[in-house]
């Protein structure tokens, strides 16, 4: 990559933040880390990424929550969505800016970095299908 594209990791499990942190370093990509929505929406404020990967289910405030959020505010960072629940329903397409791709846990780090790498590539705006929801994370 020429110039290293930013990504922002908001999950509030610490071994999934730091998996995914060191996978998408060792791609070369500049890796922010968030705890929760509210932490993410203070990086935001801050800083422009390319793509931000973000849990569902966090508390303080949650990814339904901080995507709508975003929305409101007109961010143009594609997302990804990672949720361990199969039923998770909280948020429709419509309701999320810039949706690439949802993946759901566990996932294989293949298979997520595929999405990221097509996510921050030239002119992908979404993954059809079910790329990325099979695997082990």
């Amino acid at each position: 990559m020429d110039t290293a594209k930013k990504v922002l990791v908001v999950d509030d499990e610490k071994g999934i933040r730091f998996l995914l942190s060191e996978v998408l370093h060792n791609q070369g990509f500049e890796v922010s880390l968030a705890r929760d929505g509210q932490e993410s929406l203070d990086k935001l404020e801050n800083d422009r990424f390319d793509l931000v990967v973000t849990d569902i289910n966090m508390p303080r405030l949650d990814g339904v929550a901080m995507l709508k959020r975003m929305k409101r505010t007109g961010r143009s960072e594609k997302i990804i969505i990672m949720s361990g629940d199969p039923s998770d329903q909280g948020l429709s397409d419509t309701e999320i800016p810039n949706l690439v791709t949802r993946l759901l846990k566990p996932f294989r780090l293949d298979n997520f970095l595929s999405v990221v790498l097509a996510a921050t590539g030239n002119g992908v705006d979404r993954i059809g299908g079910t790329q990325g929801r099979e695997a082990a994370l």
